[in-house]
């Protein structure tokens, strides 16, 4: 039974991994370019996908330097290719996970105004509303 938990689990983790598609700079050695063991563990799930479908690969900036920012994309990138990943195949950003989103800014427009579920967000697509 514990194999079969930890199974799940496994996947539940990839599975996040992938929605999230995003390294942060807790995933990097402190004020390095290269990857810690979570980091590691989190672009080899990353690279496993990507080998064989395209995507988008958000790298967070934050408040680092622009050159350790360039240095960590540019060893994320060499990392990739090492695995196999065609460099083609994926775009690297400074993105939130899970793609757009909704911005802070609508966010407070939508509270002041008092209304939540009937607003649409920036692409059209219905809110999935406001909790209050």
């Amino acid at each position: 039974n514990s194999r079969l938990i930890n199974s799940y689990n496994d996947i539940a983790i990839q599975d996040a991994i992938l929605a999230q598609h995003t390294l942060y700079p807790y995933h990097f050695v402190k004020n390095g370019a290269q990857l810690n063991e979570l980091g590691r563990r989190d672009l080899a799930v990353l690279a496993g996908h990507f080998k064989q479908n395209p995507g988008r690969l958000n790298i967070r900036r934050d408040d680092v330097s622009p050159d350790l920012y360039s240095a960590r994309v540019q060893f994320v990138l060499n990392e990739l290719q090492k695995a196999g990943v065609v460099a083609g195949r994926i775009a690297v950003a400074d993105g939130m996970p899970g793609g757009s989103g909704i911005s802070s800014e609508r966010i407070v427009t939508i509270l002041s105004s008092g209304k939540d579920a009937d607003r649409e967000t920036s692409s059209g697509a219905p809110s999935a509303g406001v909790a209050r």
